[in-house]
């Protein structure tokens, strides 16, 4: 079994994180690939994505930066989404245990962020639908 540590950069990378975008990007397609690679020697091959999560990575000043461009607090900017709870590592880490428990599963990338469909593409979305109507639900 491999497990490997994505990120939300993988699939949607912010301005002046390339260099942390792109192993992250690469991970997910060597997930994918051993999946189909090693899947026939019953090596499963999956993935976590978590999102905003309190590491080093985000320091207090990239925190801060953040939170104040959408206009919320440090706590806020946490719980921006869906479920608007926190995401923590135990978290993250319930979900490595969750896949490496799941048997049956493999090629798949498990997203730990409280949800974010709505929050990541609703305001582009909602241009689109506009100039669009109904075609958008067959394209989108």
């Amino acid at each position: 079994m491999l497990l490997f540590n994505a990120s939300k950069a993988a699939f949607n990378p912010g301005k002046n994180f390339g260099p942390y975008a792109l192993p992250k990007a690469a991970m997910v397609a060597l997930t994918k690939q051993y999946a189909l690679d090693y899947g026939e020697h019953g090596i499963r091959s999956n993935a976590i994505n978590a999102d905003r999560i309190r590491t080093s990575l985000f320091s207090e000043e990239v925190v801060t930066e953040r939170a104040a461009a959408r206009g919320l607090s440090a706590d806020e900017y946490f719980k921006s989404n869906l479920l608007q709870q926190e995401v923590y590592d135990t978290d993250v880490a319930r979900g490595f245990l969750n896949l490496a428990l799941a048997e049956k599963t493999t090629g798949s990338i498990l997203t730990i962020d409280g949800g974010k469909l709505r929050l990541a593409r609703a305001s582009k979305t909602a241009i689109i639908v506009k100039k669009l109507g109904p075609l958008l639900a067959i394209i989108d």
